[in-house]
């Protein structure tokens, strides 16, 4: 019945816009364009945020326990010898807040994420990687658990990861950034710069010095997380500068 009236109700242009765009993502057009539309407000968007025009911090939520419930089955069945804590590792390896980032810019979300945010604060946070996973929040609703199975597989894992190189690459950038100061004699430190409340979740910036000087800051509503991925961003930064 809600699908019939939807499609009774005639779309804006600007809808019919927003439509296509999800069809070039998702590979089908969304029934319900209201989720799709909580899906990539950001709750900078405080303006539009109203009772009834919520973020899409719940739709997130949703997401990221549909995201992760798929890849533990797709790597229980692709490694069926391997332990717990293998099949841990390369979980959180595919989504991690890094690869979330990288695909949500390969999907074009830089178009689509409504914000109030600023190029280098959408840079600087998850608010990418928090869209994508509500993204796929909204297409369970939407279409149901098989649906959002089948775009996870084969539009996401087959198509953007490499499993080979995931196998062999050590996303534990906080390790790797003490053992090259412990080489090179340097003191580092993590320190929380800011929290701000983010609806009813802390936001964290965490700021990594060396000897003293600032060098990246990235916020997270997860401290550990924020600390990896600045730990990677500054990095990234020492190996360019080599």
């Amino acid at each position: 019945m809600i699908k019939i009236l939807s499609a009774l109700i005639p779309l804006s242009k600007k809808d019919k816009e927003f439509r296509q765009k999800l069809k070039n993502i998702l590979g089908f057009y969304p029934d319900n364009i209201a989720l799709y539309k909580q899906a990539f407000r950001h709750s900078s968007s405080s303006n539009e945020i109203t009772e009834h025009l919520q973020s899409n911090e719940r739709m997130e939520f949703l997401g990221d326990a549909v995201l992760g419930a798929v890849v533990a089955e797709y790597l229980f069945r692709l490694f069926p010898t391997k332990d717990e804590g293998f099949l841990t590792q390369m979980r959180s390896r595919i989504v991690n807040g890094q690869n979330l980032f990288t695909l949500s810019k390969k999907f074009g979300f830089d178009e689509l994420l409504n914000s109030r945010l600023t190029k280098k604060e959408k840079l600087s946070s998850s608010a990418y990687g928090d869209a994508f996973e509500a993204l796929l929040g909204a297409v369970f609703i939407d279409k149901g658990f098989e649906k959002t199975k089948k775009f996870i597989l084969n539009n996401i894992i087959k198509i953007h990861l490499d499993m080979d190189e995931l196998l062999h690459t050590d996303t534990d950038y906080k390790s790797q950034f003490q053992i090259l100061m412990q080489r090179q004699k340097k003191q580092f430190e993590y320190t929380v710069v800011k929290e701000d409340i983010n609806g009813k979740e802390k936001i964290y910036a965490i700021e990594l010095s060396i000897n003293g000087e600032a060098q990246a800051v990235f916020e997270h509503k997860s401290k550990k997380v924020a600390e990896q991925k600045v730990a990677q961003i500054v990095l990234e930064n020492l190996q360019k500068d080599d």
